[in-house]
């Protein structure tokens, strides 16, 4: 920078003598007069001294542009080294400003774009393993539930044996679902997924209303079934089965003793309907409308 004002002094400087040269020329151009050397001198001194206010305003100037280009290209790259930072503790709620289109404008656009693809991973994971916690539960509380019973020592030999069976069938369950966490893990996926396959529905309703039948029994609350025969139906059993026995396994939490809980299905028009239908407490009337968010009690 120094270089070039050096540069621009001296040319300057140039150009005005030979003008101060050619100003004193004689309108004849057949005879040349020359000025006064003296006020040639003077008249250069003075412009020496405008030259040099001149350069150092445009010094001033210049170290002003400098200072707020300056700002102007550090504050997003500082933004953006904050945006990092939280990034790197697992803070994925980064906004950055609008890029500009530059190269730092790609910058930040790629920032934004990892902060929001790891914001979607990590909700993506919590869900997953939120959906892990819930359907383990279940089949665990029924393990527990049913190996209380079947430790009673009054309890009927036959009874004993088909709440042992239960326990087995949703060991196996437990098995089977954390068999499929594992290998959705090295799949790196964060859904199940689904294996659909005509079954007969009133059957497999059935197999699920035994299952649960006891635990309805055992707080004495009655559990009914009705299904048609012969209705064919493509869906998956073990999601299904995770369904009902959720709705089921709500049913049973929030009923009184004494109370009913049906099961119903239905075929109108091609279009299969199952109704699960309890006594309980019910939903509050302003809690409806969280009535499909995922996980809430």
């Amino acid at each position: 920078m120094s270089f070039l004002i050096v540069g621009i002094h001296s040319l300057i400087y140039c150009i005005l003598r030979l003008l101060v040269f050619f100003v004193f020329l004689h309108q004849d151009a057949a005879k040349l007069q020359f000025v006064n050397t003296d006020d040639v001198q003077k008249l250069i001194s003075q412009l020496n001294k405008h030259i040099f206010v001149a350069s150092l305003l445009i010094i001033f100037t210049v170290l002003i542009l400098i200072f707020f280009l300056s700002k102007a290209l550090t504050k997003p790259l500082i933004t953006m080294k904050e945006a990092t930072k939280k990034l790197s503790k697992g803070d994925f709620t980064v906004t950055l400003p609008k890029p500009s289109n530059d190269e730092l404008g790609e910058l930040s656009h790629s920032i934004q774009t990892l902060a929001n693809d790891l914001k979607y991973l990590k909700q993506e994971r919590n869900e997953f393993l939120a959906s892990i916690s819930h359907e383990l539960r279940t089949p665990l509380t029924y393990i527990n539930g049913y190996a209380d019973i079947a430790r009673r020592t009054n309890l009927e030999e036959k009874d004993r044996v088909q709440y042992l069976e239960i326990i087995k069938e949703e060991s196996q369950r437990v098995s089977s679902l954390l068999k499929e966490l594992f290998d959705l893990a090295k799949l790196d996926h964060n859904r199940f997924s689904i294996k659909k396959e005509k079954v007969n529905l009133c059957n497999y309703i059935q197999s699920i209303y035994e299952r649960v039948l006891p635990a309805f029994k055992n707080k004495d609350i009655q559990l009914t079934l009705d299904c048609p025969k012969n209705l064919f139906i493509d869906l998956d059993p073990i999601r299904f089965e995770q369904v009902l026995i959720n709705l089921l396994d709500n049913s049973l939490k929030y009923s009184r003793e004494f109370s009913t809980t049906s099961i119903r299905a239905i075929e109108d028009n091609g279009i299969i309907e199952i109704t699960i239908m309890d006594q309980g407490v019910g939903i509050p009337e302003e809690d409806l409308h969280i009535f499909l968010t995922a996980f809430t009690e």
